[in-house]
């Protein structure tokens, strides 16, 4: 069989013309096709169809999903000093705001008994006004003396030297500078008494921040100091894990991340332990992975029986509603 090519005409054996011929017949075949195939889903595109690769799915199954801890905390000492008291041991249950342990606190409890003795002496100078009252006495007095001496000097000329009535009136002047004294040291012991106050709300504060208490409810999980160690102003004493509520943490594709999707009711299945419970999606991150086109969702789930253990890899669908 003879073949032109580029003006050149060659020789080919019969079976190699076949095969050269049939392969050319398939590349057309295929670019046939694949025009037609363009042309449909750009019609459908057309009519208002999403193709199929960028349709939602119906189930949704949640990728990589991990159980893992909420929130995790560090409970560390305010103060420094030596734990006198730890109540509380690996695996135990606390509740929120619970008190587990105390630094020494001796010489704070001193300050506290020491500001009550001093509000106690407050109070009483506050209440005492004899110094008050004795002194608008001898007011009262050497104003009658002064008064007196005045008067009958005006009845009859010069009874009293005119040197006696100045001393009466220095007397009558310091009797009411007295007076006045006595006013503003009650109106002091007032202010003494707030002040007292304020060290005894501070020892109290003081006190407050020797107590070593559990910020959350959940159990401890590790214990980093003893009884009897020291501790400084932020030392970690112990590890508290938040159980009663989890989270899974998973992957989902991006075109079934649709802001619809939070809020939706996952079924949750464990393999392992052949439990089956429900969880909520509550988190789509806005970051898709450039890699497989897949985002980080985030699903919370009741677990308030203590059952559910974080590094479990639960099975998790969302179901969508048709």
């Amino acid at each position: 069989m003879k073949l032109s090519l580029n003006g050149r005409t060659r020789q080919l054996p019969g079976r190699t013309y076949v095969s050269y011929a049939l392969r050319k017949w398939v590349a057309i075949a295929f670019a046939l096709f694949f025009t037609f195939d363009t042309q449909c889903v750009l019609a459908q595109s057309d009519e208002g169809v999403v193709p199929k690769a960028y349709q939602s799915s119906a189930e949704i199954v949640i990728e990589g999903a991990i159980l893992k801890t909420i929130e995790s905390t560090s409970v560390s000492s305010q103060v420094a000093g030596r734990i006198s008291e730890l109540t509380v041991k690996e695996g135990a249950r606390v509740k929120a705001h619970q008190e587990i342990g105390r630094v020494n606190d001796a010489a704070v409890k001193i300050q506290m008994e020491k500001a009550k003795v001093s509000i106690a002496i407050a109070e009483k100078k506050q209440k005492n006004d004899i110094d008050t009252r004795l002194a608008s006495k001898n007011r009262e007095v050497a104003e009658n003396e002064y008064r007196r001496a005045v008067d009958s000097n005006i009845q009859v000329s010069d009874v009293y030297p005119l040197n006696e009535i100045d001393r009466l009136k220095l007397i009558f002047s310091r009797t009411e500078l007295e007076f006045e004294r006595t006013v503003y040291q009650q109106s002091m012991a007032v202010l003494d008494k707030t002040l007292a106050e304020m060290e005894y709300k501070a020892s109290q504060e003081l006190a407050q921040r020797h107590r070593i208490q559990s910020p959350c409810d959940g159990v401890v999980v590790a214990m980093e100091k003893r009884m009897g160690e020291w501790v400084e102003p932020g030392t970690i004493v112990l590890k508290i894990v938040q159980i009663d509520k989890l989270r899974i943490e998973g992957f989902v594709q991006a075109a079934d991340a649709t802001p619809d999707l939070v809020g939706s009711t996952a079924e949750v299945i464990f393999d392992n332990t052949n439990q089956q419970t429900t969880a909520k999606l509550v988190f789509i991150s806005p970051d898709v992975n450039p890699l497989n086109s897949q985002v980080r969702v985030f699903l919370e789930v009741d677990n308030q029986n203590g059952l559910l253990r974080p590094g479990l890899r639960p099975k998790t669908i969302i179901r969508r509603s048709p």
